[in-house]
């Protein structure tokens, strides 16, 4: 099936300057080219490979040609920041010499307290303007010193104060500059050129649109991690509010941990795999029923907390779609129904594409919401 699809640019750190080295051939190329999507998380890493077909100047037909993840030791990554590059870089190397992807172009994204994303006004309409006026908006909203950060924006429209004067309304984002190097470093030290540095909830958001189109209602986007769970709000090809929480998977398996005082190790087999013990099954579930009711008070609290500051009611959302290694978990979608009291489903990222004939379709199935941020990021494109 083929699919519209409208790439977001929220945040694209420009890293042409200081990394990325074009060869002639890549000059002699013409046009936006894929790259490869590489979610690296405190978990895992996915790697999303596309290919494109274009089948008329709107359109396009995907295909996925390389998929796959690995998990990373403990520690390596936290709090999105990288702890132990060496550590990284080998478990990537082992990714990539397993799954030999094409493209050498990669995009990852970034997320937690090292990005802002706030949607804010500007007294400035041609993009020009709100570009040359950017630092100065921006030191009013970022709470890092402005040099240490790498700053973009995206225009969502035009309003009118009470005095009918015009200004934009726009998503400023801000990155630090350390945390982007970081990710930017791994990639070029394991042989790839980092092309794009996104913003987890915007992954979501392309990765969304390519799946699912552009629907009536407005849809919350929710990706459960392992240490870190993204929210963005969707609606008509828009995101209209994001928000990273510090909430997911690990919660679970460190209350395993100390309430059955066993290993991280143990408490993750048991989380996954369960247990016939009927007595210890009981005592992880009720673990479990306490922090997804836990998960479900903060979602509830971000969706109403949107609803708030919008009061264009035919933008509430209607539906939630949950990602992520947590969204696996039986009957995730059905107690967040109850609680949320609004239509809850798994996110499929490959509902639209296609699937390379090597490809086993159970495997896919199996792993495809763990890998929508990958997808989203797979489907990001860079000028050569």
């Amino acid at each position: 099936m083929n699919q519209k699809y409208k790439e977001y640019k929220y945040l694209s750190i420009s890293l042409n300057g200081a990394f990325m080295k074009i060869s002639l051939l890549d000059k002699i190329k013409k046009g936006p080219k894929l790259t490869l999507g590489l979610d690296i998380g405190s978990h895992s890493i996915k790697l999303v490979e596309l290919a494109k077909e274009k089948t008329s100047e709107e359109e396009s037909c995907y295909t996925i040609r390389k998929v796959g993840r690995i998990i990373l030791p403990e520690d390596t990554v936290v709090d999105g920041s990288i702890v132990v590059q060496d550590t990284l870089k080998d478990i990537l190397i082992t990714l990539i010499k397993n799954l030999k992807p094409k493209y050498r172009y990669a995009s990852t994204s970034i997320a937690g307290y090292s990005v802002i994303v706030k949607k804010i006004g500007v007294p400035f309409i041609e993009e020009k303007e709100i570009e040359e006026n950017l630092i100065i908006e921006a030191e009013n909203y970022v709470p890092f010193e402005i040099e240490d950060v790498y700053v973009d924006f995206h225009v969502i429209g035009t309003s009118s104060d009470e005095k009918e004067k015009l200004h934009s309304e726009i998503f400023l984002v801000a990155a630090k500059k350390e945390v982007v190097d970081e990710y930017a470093n791994v990639l070029q030290e394991v042989g790839l050129v980092p092309a794009v540095v996104d913003v987890d909830a915007f992954a979501l958001g392309n990765a969304f649109e390519v799946s699912y189109g552009d629907p009536d209602e407005a849809v919350v986007l929710v990706d459960i991690g392992a240490s870190k769970t993204n929210l963005n709000i969707v609606y008509h090809g828009t995101s209209l509010f994001t928000r990273d929480m510090a909430i997911g998977g690990n919660q679970l398996t460190e209350a395993i941990s100390d309430e059955l005082n066993i290993s991280n190790k143990d408490a993750e087999i048991l989380k996954i795999q369960g247990t016939k013990d009927q007595d210890v099954f009981n005592k992880v579930q009720n673990i479990c029923k306490d922090i997804i009711q836990m998960w479900a008070d903060e979602i509830k609290k971000a969706i109403d907390f949107y609803k708030k500051g919008n009061e264009d009611k035919e933008a509430y959302p209607q539906h939630v779609i949950i990602s992520g290694g947590c969204a696996l978990m039986n009957d995730l979608d059905k107690f967040l129904k109850k609680e949320l009291n609004i239509d809850v489903q798994q996110f499929n990222p490959w509902k639209t594409i296609k699937l390379d004939e090597h490809i086993n379709p159970d495997y896919l199935n199996s792993i495809a919401p763990q890998m929508v941020i990958a997808t989203g990021l797979a489907l990001r494109t860079v000028d050569s």
